[in-house]
């Protein structure tokens, strides 16, 4: 399904599209998202099972809301020609494994089951857990970047795979292995780089290769992949490859202003699990965000908390083995109290969807759900968030057309 030598590599992928940069046509707006402080939140809640079998939906002490294998944490959004958006996300059954689960949106008010896109491969190198999909697409043909996890506890291992498919609905692991020491379809890539542990015997933790984002690099011509990893000096890093094809993937370096560093000024001199990696980019500016759950400055009863998801930025898009000093380290984005954040670019309003962690979000009781806010872009490379109030679009040709004005409202 990859199709070799094409010489047009197209991203349709929603949180980095360029207006008209899609081979295909865009779909027509049927929703409009205007950015409003007064506006009342919007929550994306998954369904909800009765795992325990007693007949109480609501009793699961963690999270207080769903049970636990319906938490929506590392996700990831695409929308298919017809205006559908189609959420992805782990499955994380009570620990015990995971799958990757399919719902879809009309409305981004509420999600609608559509059930399992990818399992578990018995015997493989993903037969443990399938964790933190992302989609993109090229020539037609979409692809879910995901991690797979095999064994279990300290010698559990992790590595990236991909798998296809061009309806968004069933997915066929690529019939490719890149993966010297593992079994099965699908493995393209393993975080075995100079700067990283993976390369030790299964232990400790060190065979950690997950959470990937893969976009396009259009000033270098390839495909960029951004991933957790553990660091040489023992803490989470993103580690960066890249590929020509989104299957032959090379290591280029790390972003040091991702890892935890001693006498560091702000956040990054605590915590030190760097992950969820997601990149968004405004007026040339690229932004790296990044979750660390091990931020000890999160936590509910902590003074004028910051958040666990920080960011870096940077004016391309490369990585090196030295650290990547062109990426710089900004701080925390403004809302504490989320993680697992993806955004997606509608005309000119950036949406972002952040997973409710802890208490210090003022939304506690929607746990794991989707919380909705707009982007609003500061000087200084600085940004804050505000609610969203959507609406269906209002048609009045047979031909639409959708213009952003200068309002804050764009129309998918």
């Amino acid at each position: 399904m990859i199709v070799h030598g094409s010489r047009r590599l197209v991203l349709c992928f929603l949180s980095m599209t360029p207006l008209g940069a899609c081979e295909r046509e865009a779909p027509q707006p049927t929703l409009s998202v205007t950015c409003r402080e007064d506006a009342p939140s919007v929550f994306l809640s998954s369904k909800a099972d009765d795992d325990d079998g007693d007949g109480l939906l609501w009793d699961d002490p963690s999270p207080l809301i769903n049970d636990e294998d319906d938490d929506i944490a590392d996700h990831a959004w695409v929308r298919d020609a017809q205006g559908t958006f189609h959420l992805y996300f782990q499955n994380e059954g009570h620990a015990a494994g995971s799958d990757i689960e399919h719902y879809t949106s009309t409305d981004l008010q509420s999600l609608d089951y559509v059930g399992r896109a990818l399992q578990r491969n018995p015997g493989a190198w993903d037969s443990e857990g399938l964790w933190a999909p992302h989609v993109v697409e090229r020539d037609g043909v979409y692809f879910m970047f995901y991690t797979g996890v095999s064994g279990s506890g300290e010698a559990s291992v992790q590595r990236i795979g991909v798998a296809a498919s061009t309806d968004l609905e069933h997915w066929t692991r690529l019939p490719e292995n890149r993966c010297a020491d593992a079994a099965g379809d699908g493995c393209v890539y393993t975080c075995d780089e100079v700067w990283t542990t993976w390369g030790r015997s299964a232990g400790s933790y060190d065979r950690q290769c997950r959470d990937p984002f893969v976009v396009w690099d259009d000033a270098n011509a390839r495909w960029v992949l951004f991933a957790t990893a553990k660091s040489r000096n023992e803490f989470g890093v993103i580690t960066v490859a890249y590929s020509s094809d989104l299957v032959h993937w090379t290591g280029a370096g790390f972003i040091d202003a991702s890892r935890r560093v001693a006498g560091a000024a702000g956040a990054r001199a605590r915590g030190g699990q760097a992950e969820n990696p997601h990149v968004m980019t405004y007026a040339g500016t690229h932004y790296l965000l990044f979750s660390d759950w091990q931020d000890p400055e999160d936590p509910a009863g902590t003074p004028n908390p910051r958040t666990m998801t920080q960011y870096a930025t940077s004016p391309h898009l490369r990585a090196d083995a030295s650290g990547s000093l062109h990426w710089t380290y900004r701080g925390s984005i403004p809302d504490p109290g989320v993680n697992a954040i993806e955004v997606q670019r509608i005309g000119d309003t950036f949406l972002m969807t952040q997973s409710i962690s802890n208490e210090t979000s003022g939304d506690f009781i929607h746990r794991r759900e989707l919380r909705l806010r707009c982007v609003r872009w500061k000087p200084g490379l600085r940004f804050d968030t505000v609610n969203v109030e959507i609406a269906p679009v209002e048609r009045r040709s047979a031909n639409p057309v959708a213009v952003p004005n200068s309002g804050g409202r764009a129309a998918w």
